[in-house]
């Protein structure tokens, strides 16, 4: 094992570590947190597998955001508005995601990346579970923004990455993913936050089309920032 994975590692320890130690969660939280984890791990080392045979690489990676993120965010928000919780500290799902980062990421250091998602020196996939947590974190006092930001990044921008895969048939960017963008992004945006989120699905879309930074990174934060500021 190379020194960077160990580095990784002990950083995604001490980071987990510090979130239970600040934010003890119920032991419940803790076995739900477990069964959804199981889920993920399903999804990223089988099911995906099988997508990926039945289409290609790109619409696997896309299919992770749908059914692990994606889904998380939706139930997160869903039973916060519903009154019953599925986790009453960010803890749980914050560190799972964390310790996915670091999983993801000890494949690409150790040059062994799971060949039916990932792609050699793209960090799109570690970038998606570290920013999905860290918005969480930041933002658990406020789970309609959370959820929204990470839907976005989620379902509107992997749906984007699907239109484009059938539409310009290789990765690249384009004008009918970013319509695709808009037309899930936009009704997420006013469900969960109203017209503030309605204008952060916009900021999302135009920011994804900016290729010097991970869209990972900069859909989720500029969302959540522009809802913050236009909370209404």
């Amino acid at each position: 094992m190379k020194k960077e994975t160990l580095l990784a590692g002990l950083a995604t320890i001490l980071a987990d570590a510090a979130i239970f130690y600040l934010y003890p969660p119920p032991v419940a939280e803790i076995i739900i947190g477990a069964g959804l984890a199981l889920w993920v791990l399903l999804v990223v080392f089988w099911i995906s597998k099988l997508v990926a045979q039945k289409t290609n690489k790109y619409i696997s990676r896309k299919f992770i955001h749908f059914t692990t993120g994606g889904l998380v965010s939706l139930l997160i928000w869903y039973t916060w508005f519903t009154g019953k919780p599925l986790f009453t500290q960010p803890t749980v799902p914050v560190a799972a995601s964390f310790a996915l980062g670091f999983l993801t990421l000890a494949y690409h250091l150790e040059r062994k990346e799971l060949t039916w998602f990932q792609v050699e020196k793209n960090l799109g996939e570690v970038w998606f579970c570290l920013t999905w947590g860290t918005i969480y974190l930041l933002f658990w006092h406020d789970i309609p923004t959370a959820s929204a930001a990470t839907m976005f990044m989620a379902y509107g921008d992997g749906v984007t990455g699907v239109v484009r895969n059938y539409v310009y048939r290789k990765w690249t960017k384009g004008l009918w993913g970013s319509a695709a963008m808009l037309a899930v992004s936009i009704p997420i945006g006013l469900v969960l936050k109203g017209i503030g989120g309605a204008i952060a699905a916009i900021a999302a879309t135009l920011i994804e089309l900016w290729p010097k930074i991970d869209d990972n990174i900069t859909v989720p934060i500029i969302s959540a920032t522009t809802m913050y500021l236009v909370p209404v």
